[in-house]
C-alpha cells in the first residue's frame, strides 16, 4: 500500500543523514521502523499516544548529533564524577553483586505456552538491559520481608518496574557519556536498550514493556526476561507479581563489567556471562539458538548484508512479512554483536557489513558439529 505524507524539511534532513550514516538501510526502513515503534506504545495500556513526530524521534533520539571523534582510551582516573560510577554507587541503585552462598528464593519459570513463538523480537534487541533486570530483582528478593512460603521469591511487580526502569535510567545516562566519549556509532553504543531518551516517562515504560516483561490479559507474557525464563509474572488476587527463576538467579550472580566495574567498561557483558546465555539458549530456548545459528551460517557463506541477511532469516517462518523479518533480523544481529559473535564493518558511505569474529567462528564449528542446516 502506498501512502503519502507530508515531512517538515528538516525531518527530512535528519532521516537522509541517518541512513547515510548506514544507521537505516533506505528511508523506507526508518519509516517502518518508526511506525512499528508507534504502533507497540499504542498497544501497550495505560500509556499515552506519541505523535508521528515523536515516533520517528523516538527511533534514534541521536539522528541529527554528528558522531564525535573517538577519544584515545586513558588508564587515568577520571574525576569527572557526573560520568563515573563506582560499585559502591550501584549499591544505593540495588545492583550490587549478588552473594552466591546466600540463599535466594526463586520461583518456577514460566511455562512455555504462556510466552511467544519463535526468537526474541526484535525490539528486544540486547541482552545487558535483562541484566539489569535480574541483578535489580535478585537485590529485591533477597530484601523483601520473609513472607508465607506460596508468597517466597515474589514481589509487586509494578513497584519494581518503576524502581528498576529509573535505576536503568540513571546508570544508562552515565554510559551514555561514555558511548558518546568513545565515538561509538548506533549500533555499538552500550546504552542501547536502556531508557535515555528525551522523554523519561516514555522511555521507562518502553524498558519495562521489553525488558521487565508483563502479563497480558489471557496471561500470556511478554518481554525479554520472561521469555528467557529468568523472571516469571503471576496475577493474583490484589494485583500482579513478580519473581525470579533459577536461571535468572545464576545469569544474576555472574560479575558483570558495567554492573561491577563502573560505566567505563569497554564491554557490556563478561566472557562468562556469554558463554552461560550461549549454553541457556541452546538447553533451553531452541529458537533463539536456531535463529542465531542461521545468522552465522549465512555470514560465513556470503549473506553478510543487511538485506541479504534478512532473507536467510525470513526462512525460520515463512509466514512473517518482510518487516518482521527485517526486525527479528536486526534484534540478532544487536544481540549477536553484544555477544562478541560477529563484528560491523562499513559498507561504502552509507552500507553496513557484518562480519564474524574468532568467537562468531568458534559459534559456527560448533553449529556445524551439530549438523546444522538452515
Amino acid at each position: 500500500m502506498n501512502i503519502n505524507i507530508d515531512l517538515p524539511k528538516d525531518m527530512v534532513v535528519r532521516i537522509r543523514q541517518a541512513v547515510e550514516r548506514g544507521d537505516y538501510e533506505s528511508p523506507q526502513d526508518f519509516v517502518e521502523r518508526a511506525l512499528r515503534n508507534q504502533l507497540e506504545h499504542d498497544e501497550t495500556p495505560d500509556t499515552e499516544a506519541m505523535t508521528l513526530e515523536e515516533a520517528f524521534a523516538a527511533v534514534d533520539t541521536e539522528a541529527s548529533v554528528p558522531r564525535p571523534e573517538p577519544e584515545p582510551p586513558s588508564d587515568a582516573v577520571n574525576s569527572r564524577q557526573e560520568i563515573e560510577i563506582q560499585p559502591a554507587e550501584a549499591t544505593e541503585v540495588h545492583l550490587t553483586l549478588l552473594e552466591t552462598d546466600k540463599a535466594v528464593p526463586t520461583v518456577p519459570a514460566p511455562d512455555r505456552s504462556r510466552l511467544e513463538d519463535g526468537p526474541l523480537w526484535g525490539q528486544y534487541n540486547r541482552i545487558f538491559p535483562v541484566k539489569i533486570v535480574v541483578r535489580a530483582l535478585g537485590n529485591s528478593v533477597s530484601d523483601a520481608p520473609a513472607g508465607s512460603d506460596e508468597k517466597a521469591g515474589w514481589i509487586p511487580h509494578s513497584s519494581f518496574g518503576e524502581s528498576v526502569a529509573e535505576t536503568a535510567r540513571i546508570l544508562g545516562m552515565k554510559i551514555a557519556q561514555y558511548d558518546k566519549r568513545s565515538g561509538r556509532g548506533r549500533g555499538e553504543k552500550l546504552s542501547t536498550g536502556l531508557p535515555v531518551g528525551d522523554d523519561p516517562s516514555r522511555s521507562k515504560e518502553r524498558f519495562v514493556s521489553h525488558f521487565v516483561g508483563e502479563t497480558e490479559r489471557d496471561d500470556n507474557l511478554t518481554g525479554a526476561a520472561p521469555q528467557l525464563q529468568f523472571v516469571n509474572i503471576q496475577k493474583t488476587g490484589t494485583g500482579i507479581d513478580i519473581g525470579l527463576t533459577k536461571m535468572g538467579w545464576e545469569f544474576a550472580a555472574l560479575e558483570n563489567p558495567l554492573l561491577d566495574g563502573g560505566a567505563g567498561a569497554q564491554t557490556a557483558l563478561s566472557a562468562d556471562e556469554r558463554a552461560f546465555f550461549l549454553a541457556h539458549v541452546r538447553e533451553h530456548y531452541t529458537e533463539e539458538y536456531d535463529a542465531m545459528a542461521t545468522v552465522v551460517k549465512a555470514i560465513h557463506d556470503g549473506d553478510d548484508r543487511p538485506d541479504s541477511l534478512t532473507n536467510r532469516v525470513a526462512y525460520l517462518n515463512t509466514e512473517w512479512s518482510a518487516s518482521h523479518a527485517r526486525t527479528i533480523r536486526s534484534g540478532l544481529t544487536g544481540r549477536m554483536y553484544e555477544l562478541g559473535l560477529l563484528d560491523r564493518y562499513r559498507v561504502g558511505q552509507r552500507g553496513v557489513g557484518y562480519e564474524l569474529t574468532d568467537e562468531g567462528a568458534s559459534f559456527l564449528d560448533e553449529v556445524t558439529a551439530g549438523d546444522y542446516n538452515n
